[in-house]
């Protein structure tokens, strides 16, 4: 919701160089001063850093920000939600995740609930090429997940991220440059000015650049991958929600029983059959 509203005034580049700018210094600063040395990566784990912010947020948000400027945000939605159940046969096959066939059941059942939500709004969307793009955002979470399973639990989730932002303000820069000129960077220079912009920009990089990732890894370290990711999926019943009480958009019998579709198969992806002694 709010990335949409930004891409009026800014570019996706833009955008996404800002947010890891602003996220990077302000928790580095933190970083330096609690963490102090265990704020080093050690040259071993280097790689692993690397591949994690070289998917997200590099490669993650050119695909989802190009394809929210360029698309129905519904049909962007019932894509992404996609992404636990690519991310369960990953942890799965690579990881040796333990899933049942009722865990799978309520990833799907939890995809079909968002698909409900949005079907009056994904029926009347258009097509566009780039609606492909979405799909390219799904598979960079998949990497994404490969490599932050890879980083050692030594490293405190608020460490691990804020190398994640830093990492991928270095990967946005060139293209910062390269796809703004002197006009569009005055332009964006006014319009961060703006405070509406800027307080997005900050709930952007504070709330979910940061603090989403932050309870991520560390819930991803209780749960593993698969019943991880599945929560993911709760983003379009909070934003349904949020605009019911904020904007007060209308509440339909399909979005309520999307959301407890949704609710459903999350419970169905946590379940986990007790070992008979």
């Amino acid at each position: 919701m709010l990335t949409k509203h930004l891409v009026i005034d800014f570019n996706p580049i833009t955008i996404n160089f800002t947010r890891c700018v602003i996220a990077s210094t302000i928790f580095a600063v933190f970083c330096m001063i609690v963490y102090k040395k265990e704020f080093k990566i050690a040259k071993k784990d280097l790689k692993y850093f690397i591949g994690m912010a070289f998917f997200e947020p590099f490669i993650y948000f050119l695909f989802e920000t190009y394809s929210l400027k360029y698309c129905d945000a519904s049909m962007v939605s019932v894509i992404i939600a996609t992404i636990p159940l690519f991310v369960a046969l990953m942890a799965v096959f690579m990881f040796k995740e333990k899933l049942s066939k009722l865990n799978f059941f309520g990833i799907a059942l939890s995809i079909s609930g968002i698909v409900i939500m949005l079907w009056h709004n994904f029926m009347d969307a258009q097509f566009s090429f780039y609606i492909f793009l979405a799909f390219g955002a799904v598979f960079s979470t998949i990497g994404y997940n490969y490599f932050l399973r890879k980083i050692p639990t030594t490293y405190s989730p608020i460490v691990v991220i804020t190398w994640q932002n830093i990492l991928g303000a270095i990967a946005f820069l060139p293209l910062v440059f390269l796809v703004n000129d002197s006009e569009t960077f005055v332009y964006q220079y006014y319009a961060l000015a703006d405070i509406q912009n800027l307080s997005f920009l900050l709930i952007l990089s504070i709330f979910c650049s940061t603090i989403a990732f932050m309870l991520y890894i560390g819930a991803m370290r209780i749960l593993g991958l698969a019943r991880t990711n599945i929560f993911t999926n709760l983003i379009p019943v909070m934003t349904a929600m949020i605009a019911f009480y904020i904007l007060k958009e209308e509440i339909t019998s399909y979005k309520i029983l999307g959301m407890v579709i949704v609710i459903a198969g999350i419970f169905l992806v946590q379940y986990k059959r007790k070992v008979s002694t």
